[in-house]
């Protein structure tokens, strides 16, 4: 007889990543022309902190500010977005 295997989600909630990177690049619009500084970085990881307190972000992350150290490309803040759930 062959047992069911079951996998509990992650964190104990299942979580589309595509949805939460959709609501995520949405929110984070208004910020598109900002000056990126750590400033910058840390309204950024606030308003994520209350909209995950807000239960509307579900995934865990991480942020991280690139810069091109030629500067032939602008710098950005990058979001990353937990890739095991």
């Amino acid at each position: 007889m062959s047992e069911k295997v079951h996998e509990h989600p992650f964190y104990g909630y299942e979580i589309i990543r595509r949805t939460q990177a959709e609501y995520i690049k949405k929110l984070l619009e208004k910020y598109k022309n900002d000056h990126v500084d750590e400033e910058l970085k840390r309204k950024i990881w606030d308003e994520l902190q209350m909209e995950k307190h807000l239960g509307n972000v579900t995934i865990p992350f991480k942020l991280a500010v690139r810069r091109d150290p030629a500067g032939k490309f602008p710098e950005y803040i990058e979001v990353i977005l937990e890739t095991k759930v």
